[in-house]
């Protein structure tokens, strides 16, 4: 049964590496990454010493790290290298299916038809809106080691959405902790900006959004346990939504943050932008949401995808569909084209 609640282990390992990047990866330090290479050589080796690049663990740990580097900002590539490192040991090795990839790593691993291979990065480094500095790969099939197949290839995707969502849902907590703090100490015509309801019920919003896409990742996390029926990545209804629920708060947080600081928030000299910029940028990489969720549409309306659907809901195994959705099943012949052609007579 999942525990909405992070478990004490993984608590604990989040908060210590919490105070380490308070110190590794504050607000100045990463503008001058951003003003650099957009790395910091000084977190690379914290991180290293705290132990990530080895790590083996349960995908709770994994989507807590993420969290937290994403709540600093952290200038580092590690998070696009947990879906290899988690799913196959291999550390230091960059997601690299669609997008770009850090410039700094020096392998990625790239899908082709009969699976997944290693290759070295090769491109030239642009820096993006973000700040960050990636690399569009160039795929050679000259080049490259195979590590699996396509099995593993789809694993990898499943569990790179999941480590996605969790990196912009933890940027969201922060940038909207950063507004929250700014409504209660500015004050507009007498009064505290946070005591009209025009700002508190966005912000108020944007906390419960953020909190659903949150417990979301949670779940996700645990359809991927062995002990759950899982086979070490998210279930692909739950990786789907997990992604498409992340970008969708993080895109609602940053504009209710920006709306509450009105001017101040386009100000170099504030966080906002620090945040909103990576949020964006991280949110438009990948496949558009709105194509992976109409996938999960069409496996929901599919008895035999329906059917084998696990924990949706509070169904353990399938879901039955809504009224409207069967007597729309019932009538409409989905294998009709929309449009038929007609005939005009002109006579």
């Amino acid at each position: 049964m999942l525990d909405e609640r992070w478990s004490e282990e993984v608590e604990e390992i989040g908060g210590t590496l919490r105070k380490l990047l308070v110190k590794q990866s504050s607000p100045e330090l990463v503008r001058t990454a951003e003003e650099t290479n957009g790395i910091l050589p000084g977190l690379q080796e914290e991180l290293s010493a705290f132990g990530l690049d080895d790590l083996q663990a349960d995908p709770e740990l994994f989507v807590r790290i993420a969290y937290e580097l994403g709540r600093a900002l952290a200038p580092t590539s590690y998070v696009e290298t947990i879906p290899i490192l988690a799913l196959t040991g291999i550390s230091g090795v960059s997601y690299g299916f669609e997008g770009p990839v850090p410039a700094d790593v020096r392998s990625v691993a790239i899908r082709r038809d009969d699976g997944v291979y290693l290759e070295p990065l090769t491109g030239v480094a642009k820096r993006s809106s973000a700040g960050d500095f990636l690399v569009e790969h160039h795929s050679s099939p000259e080049t490259g080691e195979k590590i699996g197949d396509c099995a593993l290839g789809d694993r990898i995707y499943r569990y790179a959405s999941l480590i996605q969502a969790a990196k912009m849902t933890g940027a969201g907590q922060e940038l909207l902790e950063y507004g929250l703090n700014y409504a209660r100490e500015r004050e507009q015509f007498g009064k505290r900006i946070g005591s009209y309801q025009g700002v508190a019920h966005r912000l108020v919003n944007a906390a419960v959004i953020l909190d659903s896409a949150e417990l979301l990742i949670r779940k996700a996390a645990f359809t991927a346990l062995e002990t759950a029926g899982g086979d070490g990545a998210p279930a692909t209804e739950f990786a789907i939504m997990a992604r498409a629920k992340a970008v969708e708060a993080s895109r609602l947080v940053a504009t209710t943050v920006h709306q509450t600081f009105g001017g101040n928030g386009f100000a170099m000299e504030y966080n906002v932008q620090l945040y909103s910029r990576r949020l964006r940028s991280w949110a438009t990489r990948g496949k558009r949401t709105g194509g992976e969720l109409a996938e999960l549409g069409r496996m929901l309306l599919d008895p035999v995808r329906r059917d084998a659907s696990r924990m949706i809901w509070h169904h353990d195994v399938g879901m039955p569909l809504p009224r409207w959705a069967r007597e729309a099943d019932a009538t409409c012949n989905f294998d009709r084209p929309l449009y038929e052609p007609i005939t005009l007579d002109n006579t």
